[in-house]
């Protein structure tokens, strides 16, 4: 069956894989919402608009990382994980990590990030701040000096939403061209 005919759940779980209870591990902000969260809503009608605003969000990562062949990784790092050849997490209080500790001179741009392994290895940073200021431009073109085969793209709001912006850093030696959602 095409990939465009088979359903949401069959894709997603190809490209985010199950968790417990069979549901699928979507990325932060993209799950389905709670129903108890709009308990006391006397207005129905909000529950089902933000399900189908997050069912929408879903489609579009899902359709978005199939069309690269990409999994999501369960590492939650920074630009350094993109350098590895395997996805595995830079160690939390070893002070490598640029997105956490102190200093951590990424954790702005990396706001709602999602990583993603083509073929087992790390390939794709996206992340949705709400802003993007001079200082996380100037942070992303630092790395693009760091490593030649770093790229970079900023977009429009992504599958996170929310007014935030899409950024997307990759390694064009995996993928040559990786566009925003």
């Amino acid at each position: 069956m095409p990939a465009q005919q088979e359903d949401l759940y069959s894709r997603a779980v190809r490209v985010f894989g199950t968790a417990v209870g069979g549901g699928i591990k979507w990325p932060y902000g993209v799950a389905t919402p709670s129903r108890w969260h709009y308990r006391n809503d006397e207005t129905p009608d909000r529950y089902e608009a933000a399900v189908q605003d997050r069912k929408a969000a879903q489609e579009k990562v899902t359709a978005w990382a199939g069309r690269y062949g990409l999994r999501q990784s369960s590492a939650d790092c920074c630009p350094l994980w993109l350098q590895r050849r395997r996805s595995r997490r830079c160690l939390f209080g070893s002070g490598s990590c640029t997105r956490y500790g102190t200093p951590a001179p990424d954790r702005g741009w990396l706001d709602h990030a999602t990583l993603w392994n083509k073929n087992q290895a790390p390939a794709v940073i996206t992340s949705a701040p709400y802003s993007i200021d001079p200082d996380d431009r100037i942070r992303l073109a630092w790395w693009l000096e760091q490593d030649p085969r770093f790229r970079v793209a900023y977009g429009d709001e992504g599958w996170y939403g929310f007014g935030t912006r899409q950024i997307v850093l990759w390694r064009q030696d995996l993928l040559e061209t990786v566009t925003p959602a």
